[in-house]
């Protein structure tokens, strides 16, 4: 286990912190990003303080500080330099993250705790108001979905309401269980599942089917509970797509459409843009952040209304065309390091319920064939990345028995 000395009042402020990213990323990216960087500034300051980078020096880290390394240099020689280097220097800020939970905040019980109950809450009102959207109309805040197709906001002011609990409620549910508390952990897990299929977001549904059914593969103790919940899921999403023709339309018909035919899909354009544009810079990709600039020259073809977005939506393709196969392998290698730290401890203690939850999220997350947003934005990156530095915690704290 890594340990860090501590400054009392740096960490009790970066402990509250920590406890409020769920909070922030519930608001939205700018208050996400406000909680996260408070952290990472004070993380440094304790760092510079104490003279302690042993949390620096793990392999996998240092493998993503040479990736940033190399992506800054990139940037510039890149076109439009100026805004690849402010993409790749901030995506310092989300290593630090990682590793200041991991090493500093939440070794301490206090603080694990704090983040476990307030994401319990912020889960359940993240939840709650987008159930309550959809069934009166607008959010608490008077916030109205997307008419067509139909898709919840709940308090945001985009469409991300189904992916943002996706990526997040497992832990706090199966956090829940370990704490005996296994009928208020699926009344939670229920509402999120039953929020994510109203959403209408296709990813966030499947990554959240995904999800469960590695939870099921992998914890036995479990298994059951995950298949009547898997059940209970599938008939109360068909009743309400019975009531609800459109929703049915958009989360089975349209996703089954794209599944069949994926090359000549929104997605699978924009995948094949971001393998011609590598196949024209294969080794130094175009530089962070710069697939859009990149993805509408005419020798790529198509309609680039449909070909082109701001990102591939997929983390592989993104480093593979921003960063080329240097930044790919090195992703590639530093989340193999981690999924391998992860999965020792995790063959052995399958009974532990929150690690199985985080690790099932990060495995989800990390998944090739997954469609995904921008790894370089704050309110997409900052749930992996806390999420990362947190089931490591927990797996250097439980194997000394802290």
């Amino acid at each position: 286990m890594i340990s860090t000395p501590n400054s009392p009042r740096l960490l009790s402020a970066a402990g509250w912190l920590a406890a409020m990213l769920p909070v922030g990323l519930m608001i939205g990216n700018a208050a996400a990003e406000v909680v996260a960087g408070l952290l990472v500034i004070l993380f440094i300051l304790h760092t510079l303080i104490h003279h302690e980078w042993a949390g620096l020096k793990q392999d996998w880290v240092l493998i993503l500080l040479v990736l940033w390394g190399y992506g800054v240099l990139r940037a510039l020689f890149s076109d439009h330099a100026a805004s690849s280097l402010l993409n790749a220097l901030g995506w310092l800020r989300f290593i630090l993250l990682a590793v200041a939970l991991q090493v500093w905040v939440l070794p301490h019980r206090r603080w694990r705790q704090a983040l476990i109950n307030v994401g319990l809450l912020t889960m359940t009102w993240l939840a709650g108001d987008a159930v309550f959207q959809y069934i009166h109309g607008s959010d608490v805040f008077g916030h109205i979905p997307q008419a067509v197709p139909l898709r919840l906001t709940a308090s945001y002011g985009k469409t991300i309401v189904g992916i943002m609990l996706a990526w997040q409620y497992l832990p706090y549910v199966l956090a829940d269980f370990e704490r005996g508390k296994s009928l208020r952990a699926l009344a939670l897990a229920g509402l999120c599942l039953i929020a994510i299929t109203l959403s209408g977001e296709r990813m966030a549904l499947l990554f959240s089917l995904f999800s469960i059914g590695l939870l099921v593969l992998s914890v036995p103790k479990l298994r059951r509970t995950g298949i009547a919940l898997g059940l209970s899921l599938v008939v109360i999403a068909g009743s309400v797509m019975l009531l609800k023709p459109q929703l049915y339309e958009r989360q089975v018909t349209s996703t089954l459409a794209v599944i069949k035919d994926v090359p000549n899909s929104s997605y699978g354009q924009l995948w094949r843009s971001a393998l011609d544009i590598s196949q024209d810079h294969p080794v130094f990709g175009v530089g962070m952040g710069n697939f859009n600039f990149a993805c509408p020259d005419p020798r790529y073809g198509g309609n680039v209304d449909i070909r082109c977005a701001p990102h591939p939506h997929n983390i592989y393709l993104q480093w593979l065309s921003e960063g080329g196969l240097i930044a790919l392998l090195g992703f590639i290698a530093a989340m193999s390091l981690v999924m391998r730290h992860v999965w020792r401890y995790a063959r052995k203690h399958r009974d532990n319920y929150l690690v199985m939850g985080l690790a099932v999220t990060l495995v989800a997350r990390l998944w090739p064939l997954a469609s995904s947003t921008s790894f370089f934005h704050g309110w997409a990156a900052i749930p992996f990345w806390m999420m990362l530095g947190w089931v490591m915690a927990e797996i250097d704290v439980r194997s000394v028995g802290k």
